[in-house]
């Protein structure tokens, strides 16, 4: 590139810094790099119920007094819940536990919330263009330019293996990366009016298996038969 060239690159920059120290209010700043689960099958349902079974069991084991059976209360009618609820009992029972299936004093209760943000914000890298542009070049020196050479295309090809793992490193091994929705799962180990135990745990879904976390309405048919109308009739005398 000839010295000249730089002059549109360096009072860009500067444009870009003066613009951006005339800032008065707190700048966005990330937290710092963490990780979170995300469910995508019925398993891993299964490993969020067994991670809450031991700690529950645990839990009953390690109480100072001996506890009664634990009875695990239904939840609202859902895929989920449902499926949980019996994934539950299973691990329950395998981690040492008394489970009652009846009710008593002793009870496990869970909670399902689905959170979606609303907010436009995309878990995208700020700067898209260049993995795009990395592999548009490619593909176009590769199928439509002769007088390319093989140590320019294999520099491109770099330059997109080096984008796709960042993106990997960023977005991490779940496939789809992060997503705006989310569901909070949260179980309670509870007798009478007093939490034992209770544990919060937050999990990436993709978008279109909302559906899954959110209660069903009951039917009509399982509500029970509708009130009879009655009438009431008062008998008076001559």
């Amino acid at each position: 590139m000839k010295p000249s060239c730089w002059t549109p690159l360096v009072l860009g920059t500067a444009l870009l810094a003066s613009g951006c120290s005339s800032l008065d209010v707190p700048r966005a700043d990330n937290y710092p790099i963490s990780s979170q689960k995300k469910a995508r099958s019925v398993h891993h349902w299964d490993v969020l119920a067994d991670d809450s079974a031991r700690r529950i069991a645990d839990k009953i084991r390690s109480y100072p007094m001996a506890l009664p059976a634990v009875y695990v209360v239904p939840a609202a009618p859902g895929s989920f819940n449902q499926s949980f609820r019996e994934l539950l009992l299973t691990r329950l029972v395998d981690h040492g536990a008394i489970v009652s299936r009846q009710p008593g004093p002793l009870v496990v209760r869970f909670e399902t919330q689905l959170i979606e943000h609303p907010s436009g914000v995309e878990n995208q890298s700020p700067m898209p263009a260049l993995g795009l542009a990395a592999g548009i070049s490619v593909v176009r020196d590769l199928y439509a330019y002769d007088h390319v050479t093989g140590n320019y295309v294999g520099s491109l090809l770099t330059l997109g293996a080096i984008t796709d793992l960042s993106r990997r490193w960023r977005d991490g091994t779940a496939a789809g990366g992060p997503t705006r929705t989310e569901v909070l799962i949260t179980t309670s180990l509870e007798r009478e009016d007093t939490f034992l135990a209770r544990t919060s745990d937050v999990y990436y879904i993709d978008g279109e298996d909302g559906g899954l976390y959110v209660p069903k309405p009951i039917k009509a048919a399982d509500a029970g038969p509708p009130p009879v109308a009655t009438r009431n009739w008062k008998v008076v005398g001559p």
